[in-house]
């Protein structure tokens, strides 16, 4: 009863942060900003779902995202739709929290651990901060965090039912209809099933999960066929992201420029939509071919540096973390300042940002390493790590793609918390229970 009114206070907690912060944001600023992210899928969201025709023009993301802010904007006007969408992903993130309680538990063993690591997600500005943001990522990671924790879940009962299963291909089919770089991932945990499984049953489980999946995703695609005649599927980003990731990002009429010299147009670029996805294959093909090692050196240094910035500083405008601190040490070291370098615009939330965010990646190694032994449940969550990484590592990377894996980041720090506190003050009576496979 007390770990249970615990959580509650948690959930409360992370709801009224994520609704505070989400009901003083301006509505209207998402529909001013034309050009910006929230502005382009505003847009596409209400073309979508008011039956505009995309037969001819690229529709550059997968469309779930879509869907739930256009259906949001047909129900309300202008700004009653943007506060509604707010409080959907409020709710959404306040949820996050739950699923990050039952992962660290489930692999720990610990309510203690749960607790801990639903509290940090609670409390973490990023998560406070994207749930008021018109983007795919909220949807994109709680769907993914459902379908990773029910995996889990299933995963450590050992006779879950197989239905059990496509409704998890289920949730990830979603999820990559919300961000498409997940289409490949539902195949990894198709092997860990077998890892974790005798033959018979990762088959039955395995083809379960990954037909669900490939009937959901494959909706978007039936879609595309009939109502534009053209196959799709998940999104049709892929290769503009290639080529993207292969030179630079510098705003649309740049990338068109260099895309018309790399790929060796002259005039102006195909308004076809399949002929601009080869123009993007082509040229990726011809900037990595004039310089394969320099390609490399550039996708190793743009992920480092995703990983290095942490999302969402960008929303306070002004110099960097960085740059400050930077100019500091070389033009003044003094410590009048230092003072005026922390009252910058924006410095405390952004040295916010930084501490959880490398807080996360440093305690989320050790947790890793203390969970060795219970590979067979943390496997799925540091494999989304690993193919996310390795995912933009070919496609572009920014903060904002890499953000998705904070959350197994955080499940893995909450348990390094429980264990340095055990470790300084080992609390009695504290409920644990081993993660046997049978155990639900």
């Amino acid at each position: 009863m007390r770990t249970r009114s615990t959580l509650w206070l948690i959930l409360l907690l992370a709801f009224g942060l994520r609704l505070l912060y989400g009901l003083s944001q301006d509505p209207l600023a998402a529909y001013e900003n034309a050009g910006n992210d929230s502005w382009l899928y505003l847009q596409m969201g209400h073309n979508l779902m008011t039956g505009f025709d995309y037969s001819q023009v690229s529709l550059p993301t997968a469309p779930l995202y879509l869907i739930v802010i256009g259906t949001w904007q047909v129900m309300l006007p202008g700004a009653g739709a943007v506060i509604a969408i707010r409080i959907t992903q409020v709710l959404m993130s306040t949820a996050l929290c739950f699923f990050a309680y039952r992962l660290s538990y489930r692999i720990r063993g610990s309510y203690s651990a749960g607790l801990i690591a639903a509290a940090v997600l609670a409390i973490s500005p990023v998560f406070i901060l994207e749930a008021a943001q018109v983007v795919t990522e909220t949807l994109y990671v709680f769907l993914l965090t459902a379908g990773l924790w029910l995996y889990v879940e299933l995963t450590a009962a050992q006779k879950a039912k197989w239905l059990l299963f496509a409704l998890d291909g289920a949730l990830f089919g979603l999820a990559t209809l919300t961000r498409a770089v997940l289409l490949l991932f539902p195949v990894g945990l198709a092997i860990h099933l077998f890892m974790v499984n005798g033959w018979r049953a990762a088959l039955r489980r395995s083809l379960a999960l990954l037909i669900a999946y490939v009937l959901v995703v494959s909706t978007w695609t039936i879609h595309n066929l009939v109502h534009w005649n053209r196959f799709v599927i998940a999104a049709e980003g892929f290769a503009a992201f290639l080529y993207i990731g292969a030179t630079d990002w510098e705003g649309p009429s740049k990338v068109d420029e260099n895309l018309a010299q790399d790929a060796g147009v002259e005039g102006q670029l195909p308004t076809d939509v399949g002929t601009q996805q080869e123009l993007y294959r082509n040229a990726t093909a011809n900037v990595i071919s004039r310089d394969p090692l320099g390609y490399v050196r550039h996708r190793v240094t743009d992920l480092l540096d995703a990983y290095l910035q942490p999302h969402g500083t960008l929303l306070f405008g002004g110099a960097g973390l960085k740059e400050l601190v930077t100019d500091w040490l070389r033009t003044d070291r003094t410590l009048t300042g230092l003072v005026a370098v922390t009252q910058a615009p924006g410095f405390w939330p952004k040295l916010a940002l930084y501490v959880f965010h490398y807080a996360g990646l440093a305690l989320g190694l050790i947790g890793m390493w203390l969970t060795r032994r219970q590979w067979r449940l943390t496997l799925p969550l540091i494999g989304f790590i690993v193919y996310t990484s390795l995912m933009h590592l070919l496609l572009d990377a920014i903060p904002r793609y890499i953000f998705p894996t904070t959350v197994c980041w955080y499940i893995f720090a909450g348990v390094a918390l429980w264990q340095m506190r055990l470790a300084v003050q080992p609390r009695k009576g504290d409920t644990q229970i081993a993660p046997t496979p049978n155990h639900v």
